[in-house]
């Protein structure tokens, strides 16, 4: 069961959006994509890795409107298809939505720009590694946040920060 997600996201997000890092917990790494990029807000290879760690535990959904309003979150099965219905019903997906674990080791902010996922470094280590590595990752991240040659925006940096503590494993 969840224990307060209103703390348990208080504790671990701050409400800042890109070139801000959100990250508040010092152990934690994260992940961004730009969701309007990806048909399933982020890539599918990420999402499938991600909802696989869950081991059958559903996951937690909660719309930012529910969570002010400190209404229980849904639970879903932890597979993309089941998010994403779950997403797609009634069109909740133009709502901002955070998806996070039961074990609340990991959370992914949904919101109209940016899908954040963010955990435990070693956890994030872990997602990285099922995804074709680091530079794999970052490579996505880097094309959908482009702020040119001189990162005027950045954004770069952004993901650099972001990505604090992971290893390249080239």
């Amino acid at each position: 069961m969840v224990d307060q997600p209103k703390k348990f996201i208080s504790e671990t997000l701050l409400p800042d959006y890109p070139p801000k890092v959100p990250l508040l917990k010092a152990n934690w790494s994260g992940l961004a994509f730009d969701r309007n990029v990806h048909s399933d807000l982020a890539p599918a290879n990420v999402w499938d890795a991600l909802l696989s760690f869950e081991d059958n535990s559903e996951v937690a959904v909660i719309s930012f409107r529910d969570l002010e309003m400190d209404i229980l979150p849904v639970f879903v099965q932890p597979d993309r298809e089941s998010l994403l219905a779950y997403l797609g019903h009634d069109f909740c997906f133009t709502a901002d939505h955070y998806v996070f674990s039961q074990e609340q080791n990991w959370i992914c902010r949904l919101d109209q720009d940016v899908t954040l996922i963010a955990g435990e470094t070693k956890l994030i280590q872990q997602l990285v590694n099922c995804c074709d590595g680091f530079e794999s990752v970052m490579k996505i991240m880097s094309h959908d946040f482009d702020s040119g040659p001189n990162d005027e925006c950045g954004l770069e940096k952004y993901l650099i920060n972001l990505t604090r503590g992971l290893i390249n494993r080239a």
